[in-house]
């Protein structure tokens, strides 16, 4: 038996034992919220409950995997059967099941954000006339415009006046392609990130039968980071709780910052109407004095909470005038050396930051310093040019239909230019494999490719199938295609390993484009050698911690940021700015510039430092004042 009471603070405790049906756990940052899931799934498998009969749904597939690693420990159970996952992993999983419902067949591929840009720029260029093509949304601002209208449920016209009101008069031009887009997807058997969701609430929201046969699997739901679910997501999990009732959601609405993606912090206080609230205030991350300033910081349209320190105390956060963004820079890369030479770890050092823009001055001055860093801003992996082409050669070997993959994997091949691989691409979705007995192409790199593409059909390992496609075929191409081929080569290496993990090419190709990342691993390289300090935007910092933390430019127009100075919306700023502050265990610095020319411009707007300045709301007593650089 589980000492619960031994293992939990009383807060968590009362959360994890006594809840039960609508249940709303705010967490404050730091408190363990992690704790609260991974006991609550511990007391429902001591309590009868079956692995099965849980369904877990986080925001990352790195935060699945480390809560059910930790339930399994704390439950001594191997949790065989519960379903746990992303809120995309989850819906793929359902569709995969349902989905020929509504004309999905069950091998469906999953469109990546580029590869949907492309369809969508094929839907468009054939409702388009060109005399008009300039005064329509190029196909990045359509798919933004369709994004936000499926995570809000809002109607088109109001996603074009979010989005940019110029366009309401193009709105009939707009719908036809998005129409056209959905055309496009459903013939090439695709989904883009969207579908996944939307089409999984379509299917809940009109089926009685398989609502009650998926409900009536889930004796308890929990979702993690609640306060960043958007509607559609909300209404997945209430249609799925719809049989037993018992939805346990955790969050903080304080910490809701994804409203650009749809995200509503409202979810919370829609939710806490009808839910049990349980609080957990003990904060187990920060020192006193920085607990003292996270409390005076709470941002103004929240729910009420009062964190408690539980470490001893130590050193009051750092409140840092600089002249200008070079000093501020100059600075931070001094203190970071002076940490390092006192013991701490790059490792435990970040640098957060509103816009990735703000840290270009920092990046010049850690190189000259030579302190090696990692951006947390920039491409991700599945988003790298030869990545995607060693991805588009697996999705057309598994999902023939997939127009746009075969296009990308085409226009490889010498000879073979737009028109071409829009030609022979329609055969082969339309076909499948044996139109390549009708296709007469001389290109020896196509003949090539369809050489390569017959083999991979007798090869089920993923991973082996890449193989032979870098191997035969992409390792020579890549010395044409990129002055970086070497460092590309390692890439697409460390893609082979990860995939000869799988036991099958759908297996790998829905996990690698459902989670939000793959790193790729330094190897061969010292503990030492590979410490590197953290360069983050706060959107990215979400759910992380170090013992040192800078924030820089907090400046009016910067952070809060123009746009949201604007718009008057400061509401999800001030949420960013609490993110940012709790983010810190030990050290905490809080920089803002005097005066200096840099990053004032914005558009045709020329700002001098007015407007909302989150110092003027710091406390005096709270903070140590320093000046940098100021008197020069």
């Amino acid at each position: 038996m589980i000492d619960f009471k031994a293992e939990l603070d009383d807060e968590q405790y009362e959360a994890v034992v006594n809840s039960k049906g609508k249940t709303l756990v705010i967490a404050g940052p730091g408190s363990g919220k992690t704790r609260v899931i991974t006991y609550k799934i511990a007391h429902l498998i001591s309590s009868g409950v079956k692995p099965s009969e849980i369904l877990l749904v986080t925001f990352t597939k790195a935060a699945a995997k480390e809560m059910l690693q930790r339930a399994k420990l704390v439950s001594r159970s191997t949790l065989d059967g519960i379903t746990a996952g992303t809120f995309h992993h989850i819906c793929n999983l359902f569709l995969r099941k349902y989905g020929t419902i509504i004309g999905l067949k069950p091998n469906f591929t999953i469109l990546d954000s580029e590869d949907a840009k492309d369809v969508m720029e094929s839907a468009r260029s054939q409702i388009i006339p060109k005399s008009e093509s300039k005064t329509v949304p190029n196909a990045k601002q359509l798919l933004i415009i369709n994004s936000y209208m499926n995570n809000t449920l809002c109607s088109l016209r109001e996603a074009i006046a979010k989005y940019n009101p110029r366009y309401l008069e193009q709105e009939s031009l707009i719908e036809q392609i998005l129409i056209k887009y959905q055309q496009e997807k459903m013939q090439q058997n695709s989904v883009d990130y969207d579908d996944l969701l939307i089409n999984t609430l379509q299917i809940l929201s009109t089926n009685k039968a398989i609502r009650l046969k998926e409900s009536n699997r889930y004796k308890w739901i929990l979702v993690d980071e609640f306060q960043d679910t958007n509607i559609v997501q909300f209404q997945i999990v209430n249609l799925l709780s719809e049989v037993h009732g018992n939805l346990m959601v955790v969050g903080d609405d304080a910490q809701s910052i994804y409203s650009f993606r749809g995200a509503r912090f409202e979810n919370v206080l829609d939710f806490q109407k009808e839910a049990k609230i349980f609080k957990i205030q003990t904060n187990y991350r920060s020192s006193q004095e920085i607990v003292n300033l996270i409390n005076e910081m709470l941002p103004k349209n929240s729910i009420h909470k009062t964190l408690r320190a539980k470490r001893s105390t130590g050193v009051k956060p750092f409140l840092v005038q600089v002249f200008d963004h070079y000093d501020e820079a100059d600075f931070v890369a001094n203190e970071i050396l002076n940490y390092n030479k006192q013991g701490v770890s790059l490792n435990d050092i970040a640098v957060l930051y509103r816009a990735h823009s703000h840290s270009l001055e920092l990046q010049l001055e850690l190189s000259k310093h030579g302190i090696p860093f990692k951006l947390y801003s920039g491409l991700r992996f599945t988003e790298t040019a030869h990545v995607k082409d060693c991805l588009a050669f697996l999705k057309v070997s598994v999902n023939y239909e997939e127009k746009i993959s075969w296009i990308r994997l085409l226009k490889l091949a010498k000879g073979i230019g737009k028109i071409k691989s829009n030609n022979i691409s329609e055969k082969l979705a339309s076909k499948g494999l044996d139109a390549f007995n009708e296709i007469k192409e001389k290109s020896s790199d196509f003949n090539k490719i369809k050489e390569i593409i017959l083999k991979s059909q007798e090869i089920k390992n993923p991973g082996e199938r890449i193989k032979i496609f870098y191997e035969e075929f992409y390792e020579e191409k890549m010395e044409e295609i990129f002055d970086d081929a070497r460092d590309r080569k390692e890439d697409v290496v460390r893609l082979i390993e990860m995939a000869s993990f799988y036991e099958t090419p759908e297996n790998f190709l829905s996990d690698i484009l459902v989670s939000e990342s793959y790193e790729i691993a330094q190897e061969g390289k010292s503990d030492k050698e590979t410490e590197k300090v953290t360069l983050t935007t706060v959107h990215q910092a979400k759910g992380l911690e170090w013992k040192v933390v800078f924030i820089l430019s907090v400046n009016p127009g910067d952070f809060p940021h123009i746009m949201s100075l604007k718009d008057g919306a400061l509401d999800e700023e001030e949420r960013l700015f609490y993110v940012a502050i709790t983010r810190a265990k030990d050290f905490l610095y809080i920089i803002y510039s005097a005066g200096g020319s840099s990053r004032i411009f914005y558009g045709n707007d020329y700002i001098i430092r007015r407007g909302k300045s989150f110092i003027d709301d710091i406390p005096f007593h709270l903070v140590e004042h320093l000046e940098y650089g100021v008197g020069r």
